[in-house]
């Protein structure tokens, strides 16, 4: 483990800083005083720690045997999190052993979760995410008595070895988690005026820097600085989710260079049905979706197409979501043959007319036999691999 332990005992079990004058203040338990304010007493990872407690005690038996559990855990050795090695063996035991007591403490000193985001924020720090430490913070905005209260509540659990000093932080915060939320729902608000009918974003506030993070894929360029500028007191950044959407009036559809191929295409689904501004695309390299796509009477059943989503998919079978791009592929049609290979999908899809497992046809691959003359389909029928064959004619 790499938590540095105290060797040294000091008389001043805690250590908090005051804005007052020196010895005006009062002394309290475990050799704090009380000032008018709270200064800091050292930054770490350019956070103002204004509190912390003290490890008067060498060694902390019950805490080392609670770390060596995580170490044995499955999803430890089975390197679920990560690649087994002492920084996520530290982060794992900081988040099983100091977390849940630490915010079981901020929960008693605050009146519970919810009545603590109005005072600030709480969060992790993993070194397998990039942290310098593992940790976690407790960042008040307006620290008063109740910094003192909760330290009252840790320092006795670290004095038993239940838990180390160090891996828990306390600071000053610039905000407070109810703000955060606040700031969310009034850029939300201002999103989804500028948002166009296709578009789609992700919001969210970055907790440990205040940041307004926004994925989309319509925002121009400005449209952000028109953001940045409605709120001046917010650092944002913007991330670009695939292809920005078509314009009004441009098409969502991206037509190939040329129509036939005689190479087999590999990638994409093929177009099951389409019509009324909606199509239904399965198999091949494409899950089963139904896409909400304006443009959707444009094209073909049996079409082979690659879908570039706007938002999320939602998790049924067939799924449901909205396309932004529907990519059309190259049609195979190998020398010699009649058909098409978008002709000979329509066709299987005529045959079956919805009598497969799944009520629709699920083609996993599709190949030309020139010898018999006929398309051969391999397909899923009744939870297993079959086959279909389509005459060439």
């Amino acid at each position: 483990m790499k938590y540095r332990m105290s060797l040294i005992t000091v008389s001043a079990v805690l250590l908090l800083g005051g804005c007052g004058t020196a010895g005006s203040g009062a002394t309290l338990k475990n050799g704090a005083v009380e000032e008018s304010g709270w200064k800091t007493l050292k930054k770490v990872s350019g956070r103002e720690v204004i509190a912390e407690l003290k490890q008067t005690v060498k060694e902390s038996p019950k805490r080392d045997k609670a770390a060596a559990a995580q170490t044995e855990s499955y999803e430890y050795k089975e390197g679920l999190y990560g690649e087994p090695n002492p920084e996520l063996a530290e982060d794992m035991a900081v988040q099983a052993i100091e977390g849940p007591i630490a915010i079981e403490a901020m929960e008693k000193v605050y009146g519970g979760h919810e009545s603590f985001e109005n005072e600030g924020i709480l969060f992790f720090e993993n070194q397998m995410s990039g942290a310098e430490q593992s940790g976690i913070w407790i960042g008040v905005k307006e620290p008063d008595e109740r910094v003192q209260k909760l330290l009252d509540e840790l320092q006795p659990k670290v004095d038993a070895g239940e838990i180390l000093a160090e891996p828990i932080y306390i600071f000053r915060s610039p905000h407070t988690q109810k703000e955060l939320h606040e700031q969310q729902d009034e850029v939300g608000l201002a999103l989804k005026g500028m948002r166009s009918e296709r578009g789609s974003y992700g919001l969210s506030v970055n907790t440990i820097t205040g940041v307004v993070e926004i994925s989309h894929d319509f925002l121009k360029p400005a449209q952000q600085k028109e953001l940045e500028g409605m709120f001046p007191d917010n650092k944002f950044h913007f991330e670009q989710d695939g292809r920005i959407v078509a314009e009004p009036g441009e098409s969502s559809i991206i037509m190939p260079e040329e129509t036939f191929t005689d190479t087999p295409v590999t990638e994409g689904g093929f177009i099951l049905s389409a019509g009324e501004g909606k199509i239904f695309v399965a198999g091949g390299t494409e899950g089963a979706v139904y896409y909400e796509f304006p443009e959707a009477d444009k094209l073909q059943i049996g079409q082979r197409v690659k879908v570039e989503a706007s938002g999320g998919i939602m998790l049924s079978l067939p799924g449901q979501g909205k396309a932004k791009f529907v990519e059309v592929l190259p049609d195979y049609k190998p020398a010699g043959a009649t058909l098409s290979e978008s002709q000979a999908v329509a066709k299987a899809i005529e045959m079956t007319d919805g009598k497969t497992t799944f009520g629709f046809l699920v083609i996993q691959e599709i190949t030309f036999d020139e010898k018999e003359t006929k398309w051969i389909l391999k397909i899923m029928q009744d939870d297993k691999e079959a086959t279909l064959e389509v005459a060439d004619q």
